[in-house]
């Protein structure tokens, strides 16, 4: 086997694999490497959950500057999202269903108790989003739109870390009784919600990484 030499640029952890972006001369690769990480069940604190979500937006920042705001906007097919898209559908569920469920449990507006569905539990059981592509439904609200500019994207990621640190000072005084209901998962607490949100935008590593590679290919 011939060795591949060449500097890496970037590891960030996605499921039990470390994504390893490296750059070979003037190209760029992706290699997936296993490794063992800490289960969902052997519960990261709040401080911890912070940095590794820090980790990951400062990632999506930083590739901002990879694309032309055509490139960004680009959707594969008709019925798949742009990068853009992808972007914007991350801030909008963070700022307002994810971080606002938060809110709701810290004002007392949330229910006392409830529990999580099949697939809730399997989630947060396993730490992790099953790596597979999930459709939502083709309507208006839930298809986010292409951006205008790459720079109102990165002012929405900005935006969506500061309240998240925020919101992390806060959480230890929440009661972990008081929940609310999501959509898929069923009853959260605010430290999951939280949670939820670090896992959501790993989650989509993945789709960004098949959108490059679209990318890739109608470039040459």
């Amino acid at each position: 086997m011939n060795e591949i030499k060449g500097i890496i640029c970037k590891v960030i952890e996605v499921n039990c694999e470390d994504i390893i972006l490296f750059s070979v001369g003037s190209y760029y690769l992706t290699l997936r490497r296993k490794k063992i990480i800490k289960k969902v069940g052997d519960r990261l604190d709040t401080k911890e959950r912070l940095k590794r979500f820090e980790q990951v937006i400062t990632y999506y920042i930083e590739e901002l500057s990879n694309y032309s705001l055509d490139e960004f906007t680009r959707k594969p097919s008709e019925d798949e999202w742009s990068l853009g898209q992808m972007y914007n559908h991350l801030i909008k569920c963070t700022l307002d269903l994810h971080l606002k469920a938060i809110e709701q449990c810290a004002n007392g507006n949330a229910s006392d108790g409830g529990k999580k569905t099949e697939i809730g539990e399997s989630i947060f059981k396993e730490g992790t989003f099953p790596p597979i592509r999930v459709k939502g439904p083709d309507t208006p609200d839930f298809t986010p739109p292409n951006p205008t500019g790459k720079e109102e994207v990165k002012e929405g990621l900005l935006q969506t870390n500061e309240k998240m640190r925020e919101i992390e000072r806060k959480l230890s005084d929440i009661p972990a009784s008081q929940k609310v209901q999501h959509r898929a998962m069923g009853y959260l607490n605010a430290e999951e919600y939280f949670q939820l949100i670090d896992m959501h935008f790993r989650h989509h590593l993945r789709q960004k990484e098949r959108i490059d590679q679209f990318l890739s290919k109608v470039s040459k």
